[in-house]
């Protein structure tokens, strides 16, 4: 037997609407069984209520007026005793003389018309078992009788009723079956009709239809599954199907397009990333391969000093390349990594002492405010020595550095007295391998990782990084924004 959650979509759903609704008709039935007794039951005490009259009148001359209906009636004297009866309820008082013995008379003050509705439980003992023609089977159970004082009777007309002599003029007290026979009827019929033939048909039919109604809510799904494998087979252009309706299904293959958007993307960036690499690490390794060969070729003139120098120059600068390539991978691919809290206003004050001291041509300048911020601190370190490389790199005399905090950011500026960075190449700088001048070159200017990889890393630890229109200097203005630790 499959297990609930290996079934289909469609199975559970067809299985779950039919468990619905045939609890929902259950319901209604015993609903609608108990609307319709319950007028039926109204109606028979007003029957009762009549034939009441009947038996008043009954008591008055003598002459007792049988309905065309069939109903059961109790006739009481003023002292308890039972006078006359009628029907099945006659049977349960030949029964036992005590078998009625909780119904007693009213008192002979009691107002003329006084009625009241009692409820008793006839007993379970007759042996044999009524039909309609001669009243409802009543054994054991609880049945509603009206009460009702009569006129009062003559000696006459008591005797001929009850055919004892000598009675005393007195009123009679009546007990008259509210009949639940046409009730039991039909709510058995009710019953019957949406119990036994509506409920499994409609449970059946609302099952078909779940069924039905899942399956054409399920296309556009088969439609992104179908694309999708189309997708796993290379075609990463391609994008799944909208459905035209707002819900969750459409909500999914938006989501499953801007995922396919964000996945082709990387692979882009990989196959650049391959060919800007293999690119940059072509040179390097010619201009080694060049000076090697010369060396080799011609031995005995070669300056083995200079070319073991050069050769250590260019390994420097392809371990440098491998390195950056490698960071920028580790942080691209785990960009949630653990983080602690770096106090940054430190990290770029170490920063400028020692550009200090390695670069004493230029002037640095520093305003630094407090500015704890959560991230990796080799990080963070990597992200302002880039940052100082690149504008002692381009710097004339002057670097200035200043931190900033608001209530959310912490916001790093970096600027220089260099010739600057065109309005049209200042979000283009940060992009990997782009040199934009001649300051720029492979022996001056690096690889043209620097700042993508400060870029990189502003977005890993949620900031950004960009450059900006200069304000106090007239060079380049790089600005990195990030967010403050909360407690």
């Amino acid at each position: 037997m499959l297990s609930w959650s290996r079934l289909s979509v469609r199975t559970r759903a067809a299985i779950g609407a039919a468990l619905a609704s045939a609890l929902a008709f259950s319901l209604a039935t015993l609903c609608v069984s108990r609307a319709v007794r319950d007028p039926w039951l109204a109606a028979a005490r007003a029957k009762a209520q009549q034939q009441a009259v009947n038996l008043n009148d009954a008591v008055k001359d003598g002459q007792l007026r049988h309905s065309a209906d069939p109903y059961c009636y109790l006739l009481f004297l003023q002292d308890g005793t039972l006078a006359a009866s009628d029907w099945q309820l006659g049977d349960y008082a030949a029964e036992s003389p005590q078998a009625f013995s909780a119904l007693l008379p009213y008192p002979q003050d009691v107002g003329l018309g006084t009625e009241q509705f009692v409820t008793v439980t006839l007993p379970p003992s007759l042996h044999h078992r009524q039909g309609y023609e001669s009243g409802p089977d009543l054994h054991g159970r609880s049945v509603t009788l009206l009460k009702r004082v009569t006129d009062q009777g003559t000696t006459r007309s008591l005797a001929e009723l009850t055919g004892r002599q000598g009675l005393a003029p007195q009123r009679a007290t009546v007990y008259v079956l509210a009949s639940p026979v046409d009730a039991d009827a039909a709510s058995a019929q009710v019953t019957q009709l949406l119990g036994w033939y509506l409920t499994p048909a409609a449970t059946a039919f609302v099952a078909l239809m779940a069924w039905l109604v899942t399956g054409l809510a399920l296309r556009p799904v088969e439609s992104i599954r179908r694309r999708m494998a189309a997708i796993r087979d290379g075609a990463f252009h391609e994008r799944v199907p909208v459905p035209p309706a707002r819900d969750g299904i459409a909500r999914l293959a938006v989501t499953t397009n801007a995922t396919l958007d964000r996945l082709e993307h990387a692979l882009d960036e990989q196959r650049r990333l391959v060919a800007d690499a293999s690119h940059e690490l072509r040179s390097p390794l010619a201009a080694l391969r060049s000076t090697l060969e010369v060396a080799v070729r011609h031995p005995g003139t070669a300056d083995w000093p200079a070319v073991a120098a050069g050769a250590l120059t260019d390994t420097e600068r392809l371990q440098d390349l491998a390195d950056d390539l490698l960071l920028t991978a580790r942080i691209e691919g785990a960009p949630d990594g653990p983080r602690t809290t770096v106090d940054l206003h430190d990290l770029v004050a170490e920063q400028l002492a020692e550009r200090g001291h390695t670069d004493p041509h230029l002037a640095f300048t520093a305003e630094l405010a407090p500015a704890v911020v959560a991230g990796s601190e080799l990080l963070l370190a990597r992200a302002v020595r880039n940052l100082l490389d690149n504008a002692v790199r381009h710097a004339r005399t002057r670097v200035a550095a200043t931190l900033v905090q608001d209530e959310r950011h912490a916001v790093l500026t970096i600027t220089d007295d260099g010739p600057g960075i065109p309005p049209a190449d200042r979000d283009r700088v940060f992009d990997r391998f782009v040199r934009l001048d001649t300051d720029r070159n492979r022996g001056t200017g690096g690889a043209g990782l620097g700042l993508a990889l400060v870029r990189t890393i502003a977005r890993a630890l949620g900031g950004t990084a960009t450059a900006e229109e200069p304000a106090d200097l007239p060079g380049a203005r790089l600005v990195v924004t990030l967010p403050i630790a909360r407690p």
